[in-house]
């Protein structure tokens, strides 16, 4: 294999990864879930204020939603509006989903949470909710809009790779055509 191709493979895996972690990251997942909890902190850049990071900057209200699934494994989330910028899910009414969310909690309800991103403790990073919808109970379905978003979002992602693998093949099949023809214009076999 030449060292052009290993470069090519190698180009393609780190694509394929790395298109695949933001897809992870970005694309809406939804799970079943008991709310627990509410709670709202007034934040700035630097994260919650308190007295050891006062507020140096403009502040706004994060609102977190905590919750249990069926194993009773306990999931905190951020409800926190995404307004016009990336990702673009045009979100601007994170009061209300708190406002669901408390409800849910006072009713003892099963709810389906739609949400992007990833939890990390470390990075005191939180999944960000979309949507809160009652279900029945923990064995409803998953499936939402958001769903199907995520399923196109994914068939993009192959078909971007598949693009990618299959241009310099067919360049490559095309160039060694043209380089085999006769200058009376039939082709060596």
């Amino acid at each position: 294999m030449s060292l052009i191709k290993k470069i090519f493979i190698g180009y393609l895996i780190c694509f394929a990864i790395g298109t695949g972690l933001l897809c992870s990251y970005y694309l809406p997942s939804t799970h079943i879930v008991k709310i627990t909890g509410t709670e709202v902190k007034r934040v700035d850049n630097d994260g919650p204020i308190s007295a050891e990071n006062p507020a140096d900057g403009p502040t706004h209200d994060v609102y977190y939603i905590s919750t249990t699934n069926e194993n009773k494994k306990i999931v905190m989330y951020r409800n926190e509006d995404t307004g016009w910028h990336f990702p673009w899910y045009f979100k601007f009414n994170s009061a209300d989903i708190q406002a669901q969310a408390q409800s849910a909690n006072n009713d003892n309800q099963i709810t389906r949470i739609v949400h992007y991103g990833w939890r990390f403790n470390m990075l005191n990073m939180f999944k960000n909710i979309i949507s809160i919808k009652p279900v029945e109970g923990y064995d409803a379905s998953s499936f939402s809009f958001y769903s199907i978003v995520k399923i196109f979002g994914w068939f993009i992602w192959l078909a971007l790779i598949a693009v990618q693998a299959a241009v310099p093949i067919a360049y490559t099949n095309w160039r060694d055509r043209k380089d085999l023809k006769r200058p009376d214009g039939s082709i060596v076999k």
